[in-house]
């Protein structure tokens, strides 16, 4: 009888383990795809990889994304737009009589260069007055990332 229970209560921990182990999978898996639907873009989450948004925003923060038009970009938002690599996310800081919009990161002292409205794929989620941003996640974001867009194609 002692070696039933103990059976028992192997089987039930690893059954636990596996719900678990499922659980995390799923969320992995059907987050991005959900915050997609959601967030009205295929880019829904950004991680900072540069000091030049401190300190609003921080080397290897997690951002939400939320999907615009750059047209509908306004000066002081935190905006997501394409540049000749992969993305950039700094803040508008005017438009120019040609439509094009000048961006700056907050730490740094130059202007980007003008980017078009085309180049706008959206602008930084807040929560309250503040950006919202998981400190620290980037960095699982930058390892998991690739994996999970292999696993979404």
């Amino acid at each position: 009888m002692g070696f039933s229970r103990l059976m028992f209560r192997l089987l039930r921990k690893l059954i636990k383990l596996v719900l678990y182990l499922a659980f995390v999978a799923a969320a992995v898996y059907y987050t991005p795809r959900i915050l997609a639907n959601v967030l009205n873009t295929e880019y829904p989450l950004a991680t900072i990889t540069s000091g030049s948004m401190w300190p609003v925003l921080k080397e290897n923060d997690l951002i939400l994304v939320k999907g615009m038009e750059g047209s509908d970009a306004e000066i002081g938002q935190i905006i997501i737009f394409r540049n000749a690599k992969s993305f950039t996310i700094h803040r508008l800081i005017k438009k120019t009589d040609d439509g094009k919009l000048v961006t700056m990161g907050d730490a740094n002292d130059v202007e980007d260069a003008p980017i078009t409205e085309a180049d706008v794929i959206g602008r930084v989620v807040y929560l309250r007055d503040k950006p919202f941003r998981i400190p620290k996640a980037g960095s699982f974001a930058r390892i998991l990332g690739p994996k999970i867009q292999q696993a979404m194609q």
